[in-house]
């Protein structure tokens, strides 16, 4: 049987970062989704200074990103529920969050490495990974990427309403990665086509 592996948001840049580290595991692809490069070099100079000074002066300190006023899915019943969870982490230490940031940009700057067959999926509307990294990651890919981005897809594209779409998509890519993806969905990786409008 052949093996893929998926890694979403954060995970794709476990998936990324494992893949250039390890020798050629036998794999027959690879699934980015919202993948969450954001960090190091891709990182704001600003914010990455402003993050590394506090994760090292106060690193005992917490954030929930409530502030931030980002929202990232369309799907608010699985929202709350999440809210409810109380196995969901609400308040996250400084020093966490910028090595979760660490690890992002390691994975941004392996990314040369990973020579796999690989399908890139993201949501315009994505409010919690800029789009800019996703490019600039796909650009330094060794092998294009298939890529779909999704007009009213959010962050967690799995969990979003129009999940079914994003599943098919994959399922489809695994059986005939050659073929278009059912959603339609899938364009060329180009600033032009990531960016925001």
């Amino acid at each position: 049987m052949p093996v893929y592996l998926l890694g979403v948001s954060m995970g794709a840049a476990v998936a990324v970062l494992a893949l250039s580290e390890t020798v050629e595991p036998d794999l027959a692809g690879v699934i980015l989704v919202a993948p969450g490069l954001w960090g190091g070099r891709s990182m704001h100079p600003m914010l990455r200074f402003s993050l590394w000074l506090s994760a090292h002066v106060m690193p005992w300190n917490t954030a929930t990103g409530s502030g931030l006023r980002r929202r990232p899915s369309d799907n608010i019943p699985m929202l709350r529920a999440l809210g409810k969870d109380k196995l969901v982490i609400r308040y996250t230490r400084i020093d966490a969050v910028y090595g979760v940031t660490q690890l992002m940009g390691q994975a941004y700057e392996a990314a040369p490495d990973m020579n796999h067959p690989a399908l890139v999926l993201y949501g315009k509307r994505d409010e919690i990974v800029p789009a800019g990294p996703v490019y600039d990651t796909m650009q330094r890919l060794p092998k294009t990427p298939d890529f779909a981005l999704y007009p009213g897809g959010w962050h967690m594209l799995l969990r979003d309403l129009q999940a079914d779409v994003v599943w098919r998509d994959i399922a489809a890519w695994i059986h005939a990665p050659k073929a278009p993806l059912p959603s339609g969905h899938q364009t060329a990786a180009t600033a032009a086509t990531v960016a925001k409008e």
